[in-house]
């Protein structure tokens, strides 16, 4: 009996040697092709900047932010955003475009200090609202788009409304650098968002 017990822990011990189960397994093949897909995509990009005080360029986030959307589509691939952009100045503004609330988690945002184009400080962030746009005149279909509402100081909520973001609000990007950025986050997921 013991040199049964004894051959059997031996043989668990090689089946897990050989066989490595668990969340380090499966995570390194994901992890690996996020990294393919960002060297293909010659990731971290340039950030360039404008004004003062300095923000990135809004086209420059949201032209990233397309490209790796289309190539992990239907994946599972998360990446921090330190890990797609390179800005050229440290004390930088990043803009909360349209598209980049559609794919980040708002846990990565969240109490995020919000700021305007002049860099004054105008809250926290709160949430992403989601809402539905019908197609107009040269489409049928209707389409979904993203805005966000942050906290001012009295602690009221405030809308940053329903138009075109670009480069209206503005978060640090030493606050986001480190957050997770899912760029494959899948339209069902985003159809279970809270619309505010």
């Amino acid at each position: 009996m013991p040199n049964q017990l004894w051959r059997l822990l031996f043989t668990l011990v090689v089946l897990m040697v050989v066989f490595p189960g668990g969340e380090t397994s499966q995570a390194r093949p994901a992890e690996e092709h996020c990294s393919s897909i960002a060297r293909e995509l010659k990731l971290p990009a340039k950030l360039k900047t404008r004004g003062k005080p300095y923000r990135a360029r809004w086209g420059k986030v949201d032209e990233v932010i397309t490209n790796l959307r289309r190539k992990v589509e239907g994946t599972s691939c998360s990446l921090t955003l330190n890990q797609l952009f390179r800005p050229t100045k440290k004390e930088l503004l990043f803009p909360l475009t349209n598209n980049l609330l559609r794919t980040t988690p708002d846990a990565s945002l969240e109490g995020v200090e919000v700021f305007n184009q002049r860099g004054e400080r105008l809250g926290q962030y709160a949430n992403r609202v989601m809402y539905q746009r019908s197609g107009g005149l040269y489409s049928k279909s209707g389409y979904t788009l993203y805005y966000f509402q942050y906290k001012d100081s009295q602690g009221k909520l405030q809308s940053a409304g329903n138009q075109l973001l670009l480069d209206s609000y503005l978060v640090r990007w030493e606050d986001i650098k480190d957050k997770v950025f899912i760029a494959a986050e899948s339209e069902a997921e985003l159809a279970t968002d809270s619309v505010n």
